[in-house]
């Protein structure tokens, strides 16, 4: 019995203080925020804090963790699918579901690399495509272009999240793909430009 009572206590700790550390990195950036205002917020003393993290980095980084393999125990679908928009509805779905907490952490005040990582979860099956269909194509540029749309890409989740996740996942997924399959031409008529816009390179090149 005193085990199970242990064991929820602690649930209990390490739920409010992840509750409390989330409602201040919307305020401010993990590297500014103390052990006594995660205690406070938390309502704990410092004594329980130290019993479970050893600071509020730590902390974050199991917070982290968590997110990241529940994120891809729901969105099975990206180490297997081929249709990149179904990995973006998937993945929308879960970030929606869970948008206090990617809000915090995909925030101005969140992780960067943290969300570089969650990003990448689709690198080798985009190298693996790319390459399958531009053989030629050097593996350095395939690799600069990656990082290219995986940024604008990673913006839009942060806006989107930033304004309430209001859009619906499968609208935004069709737009992210849009921009990850055809960039600027998905949405402008380069061709009615002065002068029109063409390639500069062929991908063979």
């Amino acid at each position: 019995m005193a085990n199970i009572k242990d064991n929820r206590r602690s649930q209990y700790t390490r739920t409010a203080l992840r509750r409390a550390l989330l409602m201040l990195m919307l305020e401010k950036p993990v590297d500014r925020i103390t052990v006594k205002e995660l205690c406070d917020a938390a309502d704990i003393n410092r004594g329980t804090f130290y019993a479970h993290y050893a600071s509020p980095e730590q902390l974050l980084s199991q917070v982290e963790n968590e997110f990241y393999l529940d994120l891809l125990a729901e969105v099975s679908s990206f180490r297997e699918a081929e249709d990149v928009e179904r990995i973006f509805v998937d993945a929308l779905k879960a970030l929606r579901e869970r948008r206090e907490l990617a809000s915090a952490l995909f925030g101005p005040h969140g992780d960067r690399e943290f969300l570089s990582r969650v990003v990448r979860v689709a690198h080798d099956m985009c190298i693996v495509q790319w390459s399958g269909v531009s053989p030629k194509t050097d593996r350095a540029l395939l690799e600069k272009l990656y990082a290219y749309i995986s940024f604008g890409v990673a913006h839009l989740i942060q806006d989107w999240l930033a304004t309430g996740a209001e859009e619906p996942p499968e609208r935004m997924a069709a737009i992210l793909t849009d921009v990850c399959n055809f960039g600027v031409s998905a949405f402008v008529d380069l061709e009615k430009l002065d002068p029109p816009v063409g390639k500069r390179m062929k991908v063979t090149e």
